[in-house]
């Protein structure tokens, strides 16, 4: 991966295509390349364009995401719009509605209560329950899951 990386930044190319460049590599090459990339990006006049599984990647490095799930195409825009679509609700077992179960995008049940992923603008019913931002990952989870619970 370096050795490509070091070609196409002797060729001073535009624009870098790669698949899942960080997948494999230990956690300081990771942050290593990540870094790398943010700063290939910084001037605005060279763009970065990756498949990856890591969402954290996602979370360090894009500026816009297109989340594709078993063919589908589910969100393409920009990351903060697609963090801000969304919210995790927790609570106490006996504390997941059924309303709260029709609403949710997916959740998942423990012995001492849930979290469910709910889009925001349906939050505002759930105001008494414990409400968090999701992360990429808690949306590709539950996203992807297509509503399946983990009961």
């Amino acid at each position: 991966m370096k050795l490509m990386l070091a070609c196409a930044f002797s060729y001073d190319a535009k624009l870098l295509i790669l698949d899942e460049p960080t997948s494999g590599l230990d956690p300081v090459s990771r942050d290593e390349l990540l870094q790398i990339l943010s700063e290939y990006i910084e001037d605005g006049e060279h763009s970065v364009l990756f498949s990856t599984h890591i969402t954290g990647d996602l979370e360090r490095v894009a500026d816009y995401i297109t989340y594709i799930s078993y063919g589908e195409l589910l969100f393409s825009g920009s990351k903060d719009e697609l963090v801000d679509m969304y919210r995790i609700v927790k609570g106490g077992k006996d504390e997941l509605s059924s309303d709260l179960r029709a609403k949710a995008i997916g959740f998942r049940t423990f012995p001492t209560g849930f979290e469910a992923l709910v889009r925001t603008e349906d939050i505002g019913r759930f105001s008494d329950l414990s409400i968090e931002p999701a992360t990429i990952d808690e949306i590709v989870v539950f996203t992807s899951k297509k509503g399946d619970a983990y009961e």
